[in-house]
């Protein structure tokens, strides 16, 4: 049973919606680093299946989508140490707090 293109992209596109609606209505910093990770991932979904379909014996989109999760948990630990540290200095991880970053 082969799975068609449609669907993979079906389901990125899911994925991408909830990743931008958790980005801009969410007011909490740690869900948007989340959503902007649901994000990529639907990035990475989209260009392993074009790549599936187009070209199988080319492996740079592999090696695309492995850059992808990686550049997502770098992304995740640098945010959640600027969180951590804005949690420190102001007590609260809402966006909304976070207007003027000056002491």
């Amino acid at each position: 049973m082969i799975v068609p293109l449609t669907a993979f992209l079906v389901v990125a596109a899911i994925l991408f919606a909830i990743g931008f609606y958790a980005v801009i209505a969410q007011r909490s910093a740690v869900m948007m680093l989340m959503g902007i990770e649901v994000l990529l991932n639907a990035v990475g979904l989209n260009i392993i299946a074009f790549w599936r379909f187009t070209a199988p014996a080319d492996y740079s989109a592999q090696i695309f989508a492995i850059l992808i999760v990686t550049i997502g948990a770098v992304e995740m630990a640098v945010g959640l140490a600027l969180m951590m540290l804005l949690y420190r200095q102001r007590k609260s991880v809402q966006i909304d707090s976070f207007t003027e970053l000056q002491r």
